[in-house]
Order: structure tokens, then C-alpha cells, then sequence
């Protein structure tokens, strides 16, 4: 039997200021009037007032405000029926902290009214269905903040089917549309359990006569969601049938620690699950479907390039490629957040040391937002190669950016030598080759950066990596520091391959020193003789097999006790991801040698959290980002008690044919 034709439907994918509901609505005003024509006019979860916002859902007074932009919405409804996502208040109510209560919610209104539905269990403002299922993982933290349906069912000892009453609005061909609504979270309802084993509200608006589902949100990108989602919604939909639309944002928002980018997506689904239209990532755009009597949605699409944005077109290249060009846009759209909350006019300052990291976000900066308001500054001492130095001028020189040589090493000495001839009555100190690095990244980074800065009313950025800023290889005060770290949830070997990526094909041309990457110049921070690139001399990071554990540890979970076991069962190699191929493990002398630098790993990861506290804001790429995402406690070594154990067994392992077996 064939469902019911649809009405003409536009899905609006559009970038959400956080905190601006004034910005907001004006620009969901211009959409509404735009499409006139059509019956059903479609925005995403929060957008009124964002999603991302803090403990500012906690002030009453900008609450209220936010749902009080409703009625705007509701004004200009006349002649069509408008879905949003904005938070509602329910005044004779507290929530479970003892506040004002507030749901997530969508609202629905038609010709300059809510849609009012009858038989609902329980009170709720007029047009408004909450969300069902809260989030409480990685950034998300909607309980915190808001009632859901399941909690209403709860109170009310009813199931939430109950509250899956469709929404009825009339048709311009005579007829009727029923439809039913979710919110973000309510279709990944496989983890939560209900009535009917899952709690499904898609079967529930279906069992109690919806013709189709709206599905609100605001959800955050990451690699490889958007196709988890496809399945999730094909489970789905094989179970109950039903057209699906499914309506995403764009641009950034952030929790103070975390930007968090959104690519948008929007799709229409036919009643199997099949995808029959959607919009470009990270662009504005408008989605038309409906309106004609099959009972698949045809779907056209127009587009908004309200931006211009660094990557290619994603569809026209596979696998890694196509990874590494979303993580371009992620980035990009994050730096133009920073720069959008700063006013958009702001100079952006790097510190550029010749080396991979500096030069990429050096790049990726004057790409988003124009060489133009990139200033970069060169900061040497003795310690630095020539080499470097030429990459630095030379990748300035091909972007086009300002550049500027500020030599430290006089301040570098002064400074060491007050330092050095430093003595307290009980003690003299120890002056180590750690204390003299440290003292040049200082002098570099609170001293002529944060000044120059300050002089020419820039911002400054962290160009700290994420393998660095796991293991704390970073100096606090010195290069840990700046108002965004745009690369700090991208490994060093990701950086590497960004790198490339960019100058095959964004720049088409060597624009990044290609020695920064192809492994003629290794890493290296150049505050010692120690660390001397013309010889061969870096960072004491073992890059690749390094990312490839941390990788483990921060973003799937696993413990020393779980590599332990995957050495013994002789898949350790297999299961982190990497071959062994690029011999950094070469030098070890055996099992014991790799069972101490996996504790090392661990040490280094646990007691460099005082530094990460107090970096500045992260741009989320991946699965687990540090920051608010990754919530760190400080706290002492304890190992579990099989650890002895396994260890014990672990160091009567051939290392030695475990590796040449896992490069085989």
C-alpha cells in the first residue's frame, strides 16, 4: 500500500549563531519568505538559540528569551506550517536540579498558530513536542539542562508511545498532512531500552498514524558519521516504514574547551531507506521535497556557498583523500568561528619555526581567511638550522603572508643566565638542558608572541599537535598557549598527510616545504644541540607507532592490560593499526624495552593533564578530542592487578619476529 502523497517540504540547512537568536531568526525569516510556495518549511535542532551554549541554559532570563523568539517564528507561519528547533519552558514546573524546567524541543506552527494535538498525557506549551532521548556522552549534556519525553513518562507512569500523538496540519489540495517529530538523538534509539524492547519512536509516531517523520538536529561531525547514520535509519525504517527527513546545521559552536564543527548533510530518506536527496557538506542550503504523488520524496536541492571553503568536492575521491578533505572543512569552518566571534576582522599571528606543524596551520590560516590577516613571526636562536629558517620564509613567500624575523637569542641568554645564577640558601637547583629549553620557549611564546600580538591587535594560535599534546611534549607558558589550537586532535602523522594533501591538491603546487613531510627533515623542536636536524637529530617521539597507541588510549579506551593481552595472542600490531613499516621500532632491544616505553606512554598521558587544562580551545576532528570531550581527572598510578601478570608473561615474548611479523 502506498503512503499518502506528500506536501511540497523544504529542509533549510543553515549555519546557527550560538547565543544570537536575534541573528537566527532573521535569517529563518528570510527562508520562510523565500519559500512561500511550499506547505512545510523545515529548520534544525536549537536553531533559535544555538545548541551549544553552557551553563547559560541555567539563567532564566536568556531562556525565556530564547523561547519567546518563538512567536516571531509563529508570525510568519501565515500560509504554510513551519518546524524549529528552540528550547520551551514550562513556568508551573521545576526540573530535577530545582530550576525553571526546559525542553529541547521542536515547534510546530501553521498560518500564524502552534499546532495544538489532543490526548496528550500531560501538559506541554502548545506546539511543542520535547525531545525523547538525552545524550549524556563525549560534549553532549542535555540532562543537564533540559526535561525529556522520557522523563514525562516517567512521572506520569505512561509509555512514551503516549506521547507520539501526530501532528495534523491541512494540505492546499484539501487534505491533511500527519507527521511526527524527533530530535537528534531520538533515531539513534538503539542503545536505549523501552516499552518494546528499543525505544523507537519512529515505530511509535507510525503505530499511531504519522505519514512521515522529522528528524531536527544539531549534530556535530565527525569522519564516517554521516554513513553510521544512513544505516541507523535503514534499521530503522526496515522496521517501520515511513518517509524520513532528516535536517542538519552548519558552521561551529563551542563549550569553551572544544569547537565543534557541523557539515550539515541534510537527507531525505524514502519509506525503505533509500536516500533520495541531500545537500552538500558544510554548505547553506535548501532542500525541496514532496509534491508529487509517488510515495518516494523527489528531492532538488539549492545551494548557499555563503563562505568559501579550502577543500575539493568530496564525493570525487575515495577513502583517505575524501578523509582528509573533510577534515580541511572542519577546520576551516572552526577557524571561522574564532573569527566570526572576534568580529571577522581580526589578524591572526603564528609563530612559524620552519617545522610541519607551524607551517600547516601557517597554510591553513591564509587559505580560510586570507594571507592578507596572517602575520607570521620566525623567533631563532643558535639553535636553529638553516634549513628551517629557509622553509619558513619560503612557505611565507608562497602564501603571501606578512613575515617578520624576531631573533631571541640575546633575550634567550639574559634570561638563562638570571635563571642559571639563580640560588636559594637551601639549595643551588640544577640548571638542565630541559630548564635551557624551556626558558627559549617562554621567552618565544608569553614573551614576543603574546607582545606582538598585543602590538598589531592580533591573536595568536597554539600550533601544538595531538601525539604532542598527549605525551606533554610542550612547554607551559611557552608553547602551550593561544586563543585556538587548530591542529591539536590531529596526530602527527595525520598532520604529515594534511600536509601533502594540501599542496597535491588545494594548492596544486609545493606551497608547504615538501621536506617537512616526504622524512628528509625530521621532526624537531631545535631548542638543543640535541636536537639538530642537519644531523639527523629530533623530537623523542616515535611518531606513527606512537599516534597508533595513543590512538588506542584516548579514543577507544584501551588499557596497558588489553595490549599486554594483544602481544600475547600475537595481534597487537593488527589491532592498533599499524605494520612496523617505518622502523621506529627497529632499535629495541626486546619485550621489556616495549613494555617500558608502553608505560612511559601511559605516565606521560596521565601527568601531563595540567597542561591540557589549561590549553586553549580545541577543534574536534575526531572520535574523542581533548577538552570537555575527553572529561580528565588528575590522579596517581594504579594498574589493575592482573598487570603484574601479564607483564611478567610479556617479557618472555620474541619481540624481535612479532615485529618483522607484523611488517611481513
Amino acid at each position: 500500500m502506498k503512503s499518502p502523497p506528500l506536501p511540497r517540504i523544504v529542509l533549510v540547512q543553515m549555519e546557527v549563531a550560538p547565543g544570537r537568536p536575534d541573528r537566527n531568526v532573521a535569517r529563518m525569516l528570510e527562508r520562510i519568505e523565500r519559500h512561500r510556495d511550499a506547505e512545510v518549511v523545515v529548520f534544525s535542532e536549537m536553531c533559535v538559540p544555538g545548541y551549544l551554549i553552557g551553563d547559560a541554559w541555567e539563567i532564566d532570563a536568556l531562556v525565556t528569551d530564547f523561547a519567546d523568539w518563538s512567536e516571531t517564528v509563529r508570525e510568519a507561519s501565515a500560509g504554510l506550517t513551519v518546524l524549529f528547533g528552540n528550547v520551551a519552558v514550562d513556568p508551573a514546573r521545576l526540573s530535577e536540579d530545582g530550576r525553571l524546567r526546559k525542553f529541547n524541543a521542536v515547534w510546530v506552527c501553521h498560518d500564524g498558530e502552534y499546532v495544538r494535538r489532543s490526548g496528550l498525557p500531560g501538559e506541554l506549551p502548545c506546539g511543542v513536542h520535547p525531545k525523547t532521548l538525552h545524550p549524556n556522552y563525549r560534549f553532549f549534556d542535555d540532562d543537564r539542562h533540559f526535561h525529556s519525553v522520557r522523563k514525562l513518562a516517567g512521572e506520569h507512569g505512561r509509555p512514551v508511545a503516549d506521547w507520539t500523538v501526530p501532528y495534523e496540519v491541512p494540505r492546499r489540495d484539501g487534505g491533511a498532512f500527519r507527521f511526527g517529530v524527533q530530535v537528534c538523538e531520538d533515531v539513534w534509539c538503539q542503545d536505549y531500552a523501552g516499552e518494546d524492547g528499543v525505544l523507537d519512536t519512529v515505530a511509535m509516531w507510525r503505530r499511531n498514524g504519522a505519514e512521515a517523520v522529522f528528524n531536527l538536529s544539531a549534530s556535530p561531525w565527525t569522519w564516517e558519521k554521516n554513513e553510521k547514520r544512513h544505516r541507523t535509519v535503514r534499521e530503522v525504517l526496515a522496521r517501520s516504514p515511513l518517509p524520513f527527513f532528516y535536517v542538519n546545521q552548519v558552521g561551529a559552536q563551542n563549550n569553551g574547551k572544544n569547537v565543534l564543527v557541523f557539515d550539515g548533510d541534510t537527507t531525505a530518506y524514502a519509506p525503505d531507506g533509500r536516500v533520495v536527496g541531500t545537500l552538500p557538506a558544510w554548505k547553506e542550503g535548501e532542500l525541496r521535497v514532496g509534491g508529487t504523488p509517488d510515495a518516494a520524496p523527489a528531492a532538488s536541492r539549492r545551494e548557499t556557498d555563503v563562505r568559501p571553503v579550502p577543500g575539493v568536492a568530496l564525493a570525487a575521491r575515495p577513502g583517505r583523500a575524501r578523509e582528509l578533505d573533510a577534515i580541511l572543512n572542519a577546520l576551516a569552518t572552526g577557524l571561522r568561528h574564532l573569527d566570526s566571534l572576534r568580529g571577522g576582522d581580526a589578524r591572526f599571528l603564528v609563530g612559524v619555526s620552519g617545522g610541519v606543524d607551524s607551517s600547516l596551520v601557517t597554510a591553513l590560516l591564509a587559505r580560510v581567511l586570507g594571507p592578507e590577516r596572517v602575520l607570521a613571526v620566525n623567533m631563532p636562536t643558535r639553535f636553529n638550522s638553516d634549513l628551517t629558517r629557509n622553509n619558513a620564509h619560503e612557505l611565507c613567500a608562497r602564501l603571501g603572508v606578512d613575515y617578520l624575523v624576531c631573533p631571541i637569542e640575546d633575550l634567550y641568554e639574559r634570561v638563562a643566565g638570571i635563571v642559571r645564577g639563580a640560588r636559594f640558601a637551601a639549595c643551588d637547583g640544577d640548571y638542565t638542558t630541559l630548564v635551557d629549553e624551556n626558558v627559549q620557549a617562554r621567552i618565544r611564546g608569553a614573551d614576543v608572541l603574546a607582545g606582538l600580538a598585543a602590538k598589531f591587535g592580533a591573536v595568536f594560535t597554539n600550533n601544538g599537535n595531538k601525539t604532542e599534546t598527549a605525551l606533554g611534549y610542550a612547554t607551559l607558558y611557552g608553547d602551550v598557549n593561544g586563543a585556538i589550537a587548530p591542529i591539536a586532535d590531529l596526530y602527527k602523522t595525520d598532520v604529515f598527510a594534511l600536509a601533502r594533501h594540501l599542496n597535491e591538491t588545494v594548492f596544486e603546487g609545493e606551497v608547504i616545504p615538501a621536506n617537512l613531510y616526504d622524512g628528509s627533515t625530521v621532526p624537531s623542536a631545535e631548542l638543543s644541540g640535541a636536537q639538530d636536524v642537519t644531523k639527523g637529530l629530533g623530537d623523542p617521539i616515535r611518531y606513527g607507532y606512537h599516534d597508533a597507541v595513543l590512538r588506542q588510549m584516548i579514543e577507544y579506551r584501551h588499557h596497558l592490560v588489553e595490549f599486554l593481552e594483544w602481544m600475547l595472542e600475537g595481534s597487537f600490531f593488527e589491532r592498533i593499526g599499524w605494520d612496523g613499516s617505518d622502523g621506529s621500532l627497529d632499535d629495541f632491544a626486546g619485550a621489556e624495552e616495549w613494555i617500558a616505553d608502553l608505560e612511559w606512554i601511559d605516565r606521560q598521558l596521565r601527568v601531563n593533564y595540567f597542561k591540557r587544562i589549561q590549553a586553549p580551545p580545541i577543534i574536534v576532528v575526531s572520535k574523542r578530542a581533548f577538552g570537555f570531550d575527553l572529561r580528565e581527572s588528575q590522579g596517581t598510578e594504579y594498574r589493575p592487578r592482573r598487570y603484574a601478570a601479564l607483564r611478567a608473561e610479556a617479557t618472555r615474548i620474541d619481540f624481535t619476529t612479532a615485529l618483522r611479523r607484523a611488517a611481513a
